[in-house]
């Protein structure tokens, strides 16, 4: 006659469990160690799931806030084609949502298609979305020292925004240290709430944001005022001078200036910077890219010599 097998319990299940998985007086050293690597593992594998899950919600989160902001955006903009401001109903929706709203970039044939802020500060949208909600992905926004009004828009704005791993915000602009992406896309559009126009790259390079990775010096990309054209000129000419590639674009004493900078890995704290004009009144809004080169000895931060043991060649 066969016995009926004892069902098993939940309390029999979990101590099943301990036994099988957790050291316990039963173990010698060799099952203890053993046990040990496992629960480490597990303890590693549920904690990149839990980061990941919540990286990728976040991700799907702040994807979603900006793709409503652009069906309006482009929906506006597709009515008023032509015009040169954006039309007062779609800035006025902008504001409402947040009255830190200032302006709008769109580069081609990248994931760059935000609103871009401006507060008292530069570091809020570092850490706060467009909506001001924290977010490690933060939002695109105007250096704090910038004026932007109806009566008086300084010449060189300069924008910030991160480089994220899943290609949002600004970590599209390191497309342009490839020369057929520039060649393919060599301009921008970009709006303030009281102008839009195109605006074309003419500098892309490498920078320190450490006084210490470049023997002392940061070259001034947010400067504005210039005591006259040689004093343009000059420093005109040092973002030529750096650009990973020879673009061809002209810029002069009195253009209207973005500067656009994100984080770049070629070494601890450095920064990726694209400079664009607006093109000119009675001028073309096209480029013609086919004499575009790479520059073959750009000028970068001394840090990037020292890294990879070279004589930096620009005492």
């Amino acid at each position: 006659m066969k016995h009926a097998k004892e069902r098993p319990t939940i309390q029999s299940f979990f101590h099943n469990l301990y036994i099988s998985y957790i050291p316990n007086r039963r173990d010698n050293k060799k099952q203890v160690i053993l046990k040990l690597f496992f629960l480490i593992a597990l303890i590693v594998f549920i904690g990149s799931a839990v980061y990941l899950t919540n990286y990728f919600l976040t991700a799907k989160k702040q994807d979603s806030i900006i793709d409503e902001s652009r069906k309006l955006w482009h929906s506006s903009s597709s009515q008023s084609a032509g015009t040169a401001a954006p039309s007062t109903s779609i800035t006025d929706l902008m504001l409402a949502e947040n009255s830190d709203f200032k302006g709008w970039i769109t580069v081609p044939n990248t994931k760059i298609d935000n609103p871009i802020y401006q507060t008292d500060n530069n570091d809020y949208y570092l850490t706060h979305n467009q909506k001001k909600q924290t977010s490690a992905y933060g939002a695109l926004f105007f250096d704090c020292e910038n004026i932007i009004t109806e009566e008086e828009t300084d010449k060189n704005l300069v924008i910030y925004g991160h480089h994220m791993k899943n290609g949002s915000m600004f970590a599209n602009l390191t497309k342009y240290r490839n020369l057929d992406f520039y060649k393919q896309n060599p301009t921008l559009e970009f709006s303030t709430l009281y102008k839009s126009s195109t605006y074309k790259v003419f500098s892309v390079f490498v920078l320190n944001a450490s006084k210490e990775d470049d023997n002392g010096y940061i070259y001034n990309i947010s400067r504005k005022n210039f005591l006259d054209d040689d004093d343009f000129n000059s420093w005109a000419d040092e973002a030529y001078q750096r650009s990973l590639i020879n673009t061809g674009v002209d810029v002069v004493n009195g253009d209207n200036i973005i500067t656009l900078v994100t984080c770049v890995y070629d070494f601890d704290d450095a920064r990726l910077v694209v400079m664009a004009r607006e093109t000119r009144e009675g001028e073309e809004p096209t480029v013609d890219t086919s004499s575009a080169s790479v520059n073959p000895s750009p000028r970068y931060p001394k840090r990037w010599y020292d890294d990879r043991g070279l004589d930096f060649p620009f005492d």
